[in-house]
């Protein structure tokens, strides 16, 4: 007869025997996962578990962190190898509980693991979380391991890059997040961050060399240009020049040689001939990044070269394949986000997708830089939280192995639908598979409290007008799109209307009117009002907006400019 395991009680009534056991030599990500967990507990039950080195006696009640000598002593044998740097084992045994993870960052997810999956914490922005109370903590029979699928996520939102702590909670592990050594640190440091030929290649160098230009249309041109990458004086000076950043920036794992933010690509006799051959102006780039990445992998052979396939340089080589330390960064700059990436019939999409498929059979290492807002407007309601699942799902079955998730970065942030949308996309890179559903109902029950339904009803409304106009969605769409006629603004705000009658307080009254910003974004700019109730309309998102800290109205856009742009 099968008997269900018991579950591990560690706190009941106010009370608890268990401490929690850390390596007497804890790395500082450990010990932190130590006090993360010993905070929570407490918070949760009021009981505050005292933090023990496994050079300590052995006791009967214990919370094993980390690969410590009491683990060992319980004879169970745990393949850290396995676990990478930051897979995890979650375990209950006889009464113990085992959080054991890989260094750096393992065991501080498995904790953070524990806490949200198990115990029910939440942490839906840097500011707002729900932590349960309870007199009675629970924890039910583990046996679980956890490894992502994804070696590099970051979302690129301003959300998730205020608070290093808000962002190592949600295992995200990238350039931009100020993670420290308590953190478990970042997988990976770029030095530059994409766009580099200005760095590597500066203008004053090409003003004293002017055949490293590149040359357009028969001549060269100078400025925010490419360089000649087939001229064998100005390969000689790159490979110097990311010698000194290997020496100068010693923390840096990735090293940056990528096209500038542009087109204007050389197109000499020989640089012509070479990408015409090889079917793509990414053939002289990849062949120059190679030569880069083969110079530098003896005296460096945990660094790697990254560069993207942009626009331009977007279509693989024919024949050209980039060397094993190379990591190749598809954008996804052009396509349409309404739509899932796989199955858009958008010739934008079907583009996009033969070019991943191709570039998954000659690259060892492929990340993606995807887009997830309107960069001309951050404000404006911008469809795809019904896709950002597929869209991750499509990149991991292409064998993307990072994934950066590019939204409104700016400093004030509060794009459109912001906070929801950055912590679905964090949920996402850390298991593809998740529950979306469930996660957009974890935080707009726990953000905007009775308001969340009418909410939800509006984002339903936002994409049920999306397919019901069959619109092909971009990152640069006017507000003029299609799909925010009058009867979606009409229809929308009705139930922000409802929303803020809902709302539980004047706090989360004023999330509702952050939220409705993007409504009335759309009808200020496009004259949906006019005379005093546009002036009254202004006047109010802009005492909303000034009060919630935004800055820019879209990429480069500062909300002061646009006032005076629309007026």
């Amino acid at each position: 007869m099968f008997t269900a395991a018991k579950p591990t009680i560690l706190v009941d009534g106010g009370k608890s025997p268990y401490s929690i056991i850390i390596p007497a030599d804890a790395i500082p990500s450990e010990r932190y996962a130590a006090e993360e967990l010993q905070k929570y507990l407490e918070r949760i039950s009021g009981v505050k578990l005292p933090i023990v080195t496994d050079d300590q006696p052995m006791t009967h009640c214990e919370i094993l962190l980390g690969d410590n000598k009491h683990l060992h002593s319980l004879g169970l044998k745990v393949d850290l190898a396995k676990l990478g740097s930051e897979g995890f084992l979650l375990k209950t045994f006889n009464g113990y509980l085992i959080i054991v993870g890989g260094k750096p960052r393992g065991t501080l997810y498995g904790v953070y693991t524990l806490l949200e999956e198990k115990l029910g914490v939440r942490w839906f922005t840097s500011e707002v979380e729900y932590v349960p109370k309870l007199t009675r903590i629970e924890v039910p029979f583990l046996d679980e391991m956890q490894k992502p699928v994804l070696e590099y996520r970051e979302v690129f939102w301003t959300e998730m890059l205020r608070d290093a702590d808000f962002a190592a909670r949600h295992r995200l592990n990238g350039h931009h997040y100020q993670l420290t050594e308590k953190h478990g640190g970042r997988a990976v440091v770029f030095y530059p961050f994409v766009h580099s030929f200005d760095q590597l290649i500066p203008r004053e160098v090409c003003e004293q060399h002017p055949d490293f230009w590149p040359m357009v249309d028969g001549k060269r041109v100078s400025g925010y240009v490419q360089r000649c990458l087939s001229n064998p004086e100005l390969v000689k000076i790159a490979i110097e020049r990311v010698r000194e950043w290997l020496k100068e920036h010693p923390d840096a794992t990735i090293i940056d040689v990528s096209q500038n933010d542009t087109g204007r690509w050389c197109q000499c006799p020989e640089c012509k001939a070479f990408d015409e051959t090889e079917g793509s102006p990414a053939a002289s780039l990849i062949r120059f990044v190679n030569t880069i990445a083969e110079s530098i992998e003896h005296n460096y052979p945990n660094i790697r070269v990254e560069t993207l396939a942009y626009q331009y340089s977007r279509k693989p080589p024919k024949t050209l394949r980039p060397r094993r330390n190379v990591i190749i960064r598809l954008c996804s700059i052009e396509c349409c986000f309404s739509h899932p990436l796989e199955s858009c019939p958008s010739e934008e999409n079907k583009s996009f997708r033969e070019d991943i498929e191709a570039w998954k059979q000659v690259s060892q290492t492929l990340y993606v830089w995807d887009y997830t807002t309107n960069f001309a407007h951050y404000l404006q309601p911008f469809p795809n939280l019904e896709v950002l699942q597929s869209n991750v799902r499509f990149f991991v079955k292409h064998g993307v192995k990072g994934l950066f998730e590019q939204g409104n970065y700016s400093p004030g942030g509060n794009g459109e639908m912001a906070p929801l949308r950055a912590y679905v996309l964090a949920k996402l890179l850390w298991d593809p598979e998740t529950d979306v559903q469930k996660h957009i109902d974890d935080f707009l029950n726990g953000y905007y409290g009775r308001a969340a339904y009418a909410v939800r009803a509006y984002i339903e409304l936002l994409h049920r007008k999306v397919k019901e106009k069959g619109v092909h969605v971009h990152i640069f769409d006017p507000p003029t799109s299609p799909f925010l006629d009058d009867e979606f603004l009409e229809e929308a705000e009705k139930l922000f209307d409802e929303a803020e009658q809902l709302a539980d307080s004047e706090e989360v009254r004023f999330r509702v009117q952050v939220a409705r910003l993007s409504v009335w974004y759309v009808k200020l700019a496009t004259n949906r009002v006019k005379g005093e109730e546009r002036l009254k309309l202004l006047r109010s998102f802009l005492e909303i907006a000034r009060r919630a800290g935004i800055t820019h109205i879209g990429e480069g856009v500062k909300l002061d400019e646009w006032v005076e742009q629309i007026n």
